[in-house]
């Protein structure tokens, strides 16, 4: 019986291997975020995102608030491409480039920021590109704030920490006003501050820092017994600190509070949106891709009917509503990896076994030859 029960399960996990790399009948959704008119960057640069878009040209392109009307059932030959936050380049580097192809997109908005930075979008953008009919705009939530997953120290902000990063977590530690964080004047004021391990505050609960957090800090990391301390001490100290005294320096988000804090973050999103757009979102690709971890039927109720993901992996045509997955066209080293994965009709759960599979394969192979 035993022997029987093996055989089936690897029959079907060879079924399974054949299915995916053998499927045809699949639909990419593309991710992009900063398109950047120098290489080096943190998004992709313009040229490349160019050759890209030029490979695609041939491919059917669908904005998402096309694929209602369509029953979510894509045809053959399909592909989808989104953007996340609404960054300024979108409409000066990207838009000339969708035209020029004729191919259509989605990006999904942090509203917060939207016409009050000028990384971001203004409202006169996004009406132009909005009404030429190749670009939609759907949500990302009002803020795209993170908060504290758990209170464990894994790092330092330092004078080269990324821009972007500094700015999200810029709020955890300071009352910011709607996006008036400053690269130059206020990147400075996180040097130093710990990294905790983090998520975006509409995926969990978390915790926050009290608001003398950084002043109690500040005489911490400027004592001499703390700064002639190594980097791996000073994490090690810090994290026994933590736990020790985490009802000084934190404070517990209630249910109630993060209930509140979720329906904020949709509900504003969705309010500008409307207001600016005349048109109702209904799609929401999750911030930093962290997946609400409460009933997705709240947020359903809330307007939600199509939620967009990070995780990695090709669609069936016959998309799935709660996770429409993405690849990040910024992760290729060049066109021909690019080329590949388009064509590449693996979900996501098998390129997690075939991730874990190589990982053993390495873990065998260097026990093997030690």
């Amino acid at each position: 019986m035993a022997v029987i029960l093996v055989a089936i399960v690897i029959l079907l996990f060879l079924i399974f291997i054949i299915y995916n790399k053998t499927r045809k009948k699949f639909a990419i959704c593309l991710m992009y975020h900063s398109i950047d008119d120098k290489p080096g960057k943190e998004g992709i640069f313009v040229d490349e995102f160019e050759e890209q878009m030029k490979l695609i040209k041939d491919k059917t392109s669908f904005k998402m608030e096309e694929l209602k009307k369509i029953n979510y059932k894509l045809p053959e030959n399909s592909i989808l491409v989104t953007f996340d936050d609404g960054y300024k380049n979108n409409y000066t580097l990207a838009y000339p480039i969708l035209k020029k192809y004729n191919i259509k997109a989605t990006i999904f908005l942090n509203t917060r920021y939207v016409g009050n930075n000028a990384d971001y979008l203004s409202w006169e953008n996004i009406k132009e590109m909005y009404e030429s009919g190749l670009v939609d705009f759907q949500m990302h939530t009002h803020s795209h704030d993170l908060t504290i997953k758990r209170i464990k120290v894994v790092d330092f902000y330092e004078k080269d920490t990324s821009p972007y990063f500094k700015r999200e977590s810029y709020n955890l530690f300071y009352e910011g006003k709607d996006g008036h964080f400053n690269v130059k004047n206020d990147s400075g004021k996180l040097d130093g501050l710990p990294v905790f391990k983090l998520l975006s505050q509409v995926s969990v609960a978390g915790f926050r820092p009290k608001k003398n957090f950084v002043e109690k800090y500040r005489k911490i990391e400027n004592s001499d017994g703390f700064r002639k301390k190594s980097r791996k001490e000073k994490i090690e100290f810090l994290n026994k600190l933590f736990v020790e005294k985490k009802d000084e320096f934190f404070y517990k988000i209630d249910e109630n509070k993060f209930a509140e804090i979720v329906n904020f973050e949709i509900l504003e999103n969705k309010k500008i949106i409307e207001k600016n757009l005349h048109k109702t979102p209904f799609v929401l690709a999750y911030p930093w891709g962290h997946r609400y971890k409460g009933n997705r039927e709240d947020l359903k109720k809330l307007g939600v009917e199509v939620f967009v993901t990070t995780r990695k992996g090709a669609n069936s045509l016959n998309l799935n509503k709660d996770w429409i997955y993405r690849i990040s066209g910024d992760d290729f080293k060049n066109l021909s990896e690019f080329k590949k994965e388009i064509n590449n009709g693996e979900t996501p759960l098998y390129k997690k076994i075939k991730k874990l599979f190589l990982t053993e394969k390495r873990i065998i192979y260097i026990i093997d030859h030690t």
